[in-house]
């Protein structure tokens, strides 16, 4: 009897272990916090010149999808060169490269933006005033820039307008032709369309077209970017409504040959 006992007694200990390992493993372990997304470098870094806090907050939170200084240093932009903001329009790459040129020089040429709907060189000429941009110069027209002077020149979402604002495209590129140093740089960033040409009901320049443009006005292709395509884009929308910093976007790099 003493010995069915021990028996019964080791069993049921037994089973009570099992039930025991049996609710142990069937609970799911605690999962671990996902980490936290790291700022990118530029934005945790208080020195970037994104930070600045003379910069407008509209303009800041453009920044992610803009990726200026990733454009900038693209095309090659050092801190002791003399670059072009070419139609500066309100200022948000003049700034920028203002702070970015720490050793160099900026042209702000107004273009379009000098006068009439879409003046701006007013608010520009204060921005430049009360940011201390003390390296920047505001020019009317690209013209105005000395010949052979600019390391490199950029023109954001803007050569588009060149024949219905400007002097035409091939003017245009025989303009930026003659300001840039030899194995200078122009670099062009534009909202993407699939048409052929110029896409007047979305406003928007197909890449080809500009390369077109460019290569037979002298220049070199150099290299592209895809940095600012954005697949979402179905390429139906107006490249001249607000967000355009958000649509297709093709950067393109052309050079002047060393020898001319």
């Amino acid at each position: 009897m003493r010995e069915r006992l021990r028996l019964l007694s080791v069993i049921a200990l037994f089973a009570v272990a099992l039930i025991a390992v049996g609710c142990a493993t069937s609970e799911e372990p605690a999962e671990e916090p996902a980490p936290a997304e790291e700022p990118t470098e530029e934005a945790a870094d208080p020195n970037s010149v994104l930070a600045d806090p003379t910069r407008p907050a509209e303009e800041m939170a453009q920044d992610a999808d803009r990726k200026a200084l990733d454009a900038y240093a693209f095309f090659g932009v050092e801190p002791s060169m003399t670059v072009a903001d070419v139609w500066t329009g309100g200022g948000y790459n003049t700034h920028l490269l203002s702070r970015t040129v720490t050793d160099g020089k900026v042209f702000a040429i107004l273009g379009f933006y000098a006068e009439g709907q879409f003046a701006t060189a007013e608010a520009l000429a204060q921005r430049v005033t009360d940011a201390e941009l003390n390296n920047v110069e505001i020019v009317t027209g690209i013209t105005d820039v000395p010949a052979e002077s600019v390391d490199v020149a950029i023109a954001v979402r803007n050569f588009h307008d060149a024949d219905e604002y400007g002097d035409g495209r091939p003017a245009t590129v025989a303009q930026l032709f003659a300001i840039t140093k030899p194995g200078g740089i122009v670099g062009i960033i534009d909202v993407a369309t699939p048409h052929e040409g110029w896409h007047e009901e979305t406003h928007r320049l197909n890449e080809q077209a500009v390369i077109d443009d460019f290569v037979g006005g002298g220049f070199e292709l150099a290299e592209s970017s895809d940095m600012l395509r954005n697949e979402a884009d179905d390429h139906s929308t107006s490249g001249f409504q607000e967000g355009r910093h958000t649509m297709d976007r093709y950067v393109l790099k052309f050079r002047k040959p060393a020898g001319n």
